[in-house]
């Protein structure tokens, strides 16, 4: 297991939503406890971002009542910050929503 995927499952005892998060899951009818009980099941490092300049961050898939759903999550040691959350969309990403089209897909 990677460095990043080990410090995302060790920060999901405690999870905080930042407020961006929060207002896009309930547009996207995700719930809270959902999310989070999918989270601490099971997630897909998607994208890492260890120079993000707000601190290290990475894009994270999960499944919600069997949906997808991505996750922008700042891990710290014993906490996680969920910045943004939504479901993506087909026609930008393949068909696991692991990795993202190119422009002439």
């Amino acid at each position: 297991m990677s460095d990043a995927v080990n410090k995302i499952w060790n920060s999901l005892k405690t999870i905080l939503w930042r407020r961006h998060a929060r207002i896009e899951a309930e547009k996207d009818n995700i719930s809270e406890s959902g999310l989070e009980d999918a989270l601490r099941r099971s997630f897909t490092l998607v994208e890492h971002y260890p120079e993000d300049a707000r601190g290290e961050s990475a894009l994270v898939l999960t499944f919600v009542e069997g949906k997808p759903v991505h996750v922008v999550l700042s891990s710290r040691e014993d906490l996680c910050y969920l910045i943004t959350v939504y479901i993506p969309r087909e026609e930008k990403w393949n068909k696991a929503f692991t990795r993202r089209k190119k422009k002439e897909e």
